[in-house]
């Protein structure tokens, strides 16, 4: 088969090689490939900034059809469209995987990063995370479960946004805009923010049902939105921005026990942040990466109810013989492209 392997540690190393093609032990399935989609860590180990086990098959957003099934495995059948959790393997006894909380197992693997993943003809996945697509689901949008996921887990399980909250999302970029899309599905009143360079992002937001957005660069921004809350500011903030310019916005829109959920990677292991306003307005600071085995199933019960629309989000498709084109187009803010097989 043809898969898109990164040989070796450091910046670039990628070739798109011949493999054999793999074949399910028990408990695994083959998914024949359709779609991947390209994210920033995908970037990162392109460009030797993000640690990974090679030689390695990236990809780890995906969507195919059942090729193959495993002795014991009951829960798809050959044929089945489907998409895939990312944990290639995790312990199974430790306090995290117990509570199900395995994407926080210290022995955890990862689909695309640390085992082989989907740009790739075929891939062997663990049959457990493996879910059937909803029928109206198609590969295109059934590779970006995977991002709906991280922003479900951001906005129901650790943001517990509820109806009729007032949630401003920072970052208008794929999470983020997934990120609405979710909050929107739990009844809140939702309010998009980035930059004046964003307005493209906003545009798109407000056709996925967005009804406010705002440009944080532009003076009296932050005080309109908080001033549109009673003037006490907003209950929940997503940060997906991974910018302290976004984390100080954050801080100035909550009300007083407002809620601060960091999605967003800064880069950099020093931020600043002012505590003292976070003490006293006695604000909750949550962090929130990846996502659990739940957020999958919530992911998937939004796409088949059709309350969020992922293919809306993406903005460049290539077949995986063009992954170089893909990747550059990838590095434009904003993007999300699609390797398809």
């Amino acid at each position: 088969m043809k898969a898109l392997v990164k040989r070796a540690s450091g910046p670039g190393q990628l070739a798109l090689v011949d493999l054999p093609d793999p074949h399910p032990g028990p408990g695994q399935v083959v998914i024949r490939m359709a779609a991947g989609a390209l994210c920033g860590t995908d970037l990162h180990i392109a460009h030797g900034t993000f640690p990974c086990r090679p030689p390695l098959v990236l990809g780890h957003e995906l969507a195919g059809v059942v090729a193959e099934v495993g002795p014991g495995v009951e829960s798809v059948r050959v044929g089945d469209p489907v998409t895939t959790e990312t944990d290639a393997s995790f312990c199974g006894r430790c306090a995290y995987c117990r509570a199900g909380d395995m994407h926080l197992c210290p022995e955890r693997t990862g689909i695309g990063t640390t085992a082989d993943g989907g740009f790739a003809e075929y891939v062997a996945v663990p049959a457990g995370g493996v879910h059937r697509l909803p029928d109206d689901v198609g590969p295109a949008a059934g590779a970006l479960t995977e991002p709906l996921a991280v922003a479900v887990h951001a906005v129901v399980e650790r943001g517990q946004v509820r109806p009729g909250e007032r949630v401003v999302v920072l970052g208008p970029g794929t999470v983020g805009l997934l990120a609405a899309q979710v909050a929107l599905a739990q009844g809140a009143d939702v309010t998009v923010a980035g930059l004046a360079r964003h307005a493209d992002r906003f545009r798109l937001a407000a056709e996925l049902g967005v009804t406010a957005t705002a440009a944080l660069d532009v003076p009296g921004e932050i005080e309109a939105i908080v001033a549109r809350a009673g003037g006490m500011g907003v209950d929940r903030v997503i940060e997906c921005s991974g910018s302290e310019e976004g984390l100080d916005g954050a801080i100035r829109l909550l009300r007083k026990g407002g809620w601060l959920v960091q999605v967003g990677f800064f880069g950099t292991p020093q931020v600043r942040i002012d505590l003292d306003t976070l003490v006293n307005r006695e604000l909750t600071l949550v962090a929130s990466r990846g996502k659990r085995p739940t957020s999958f199933r919530i992911a998937l019960d939004l796409l088949r109810a059709g309350r969020v629309d992922p293919g809306r989000l993406i903005t460049g498709r290539f077949p995986l013989e063009a992954w170089e084109a893909a990747f550059a187009a990838a590095e434009a803010p904003g993007s999300k492209v699609l390797l398809e097989m």
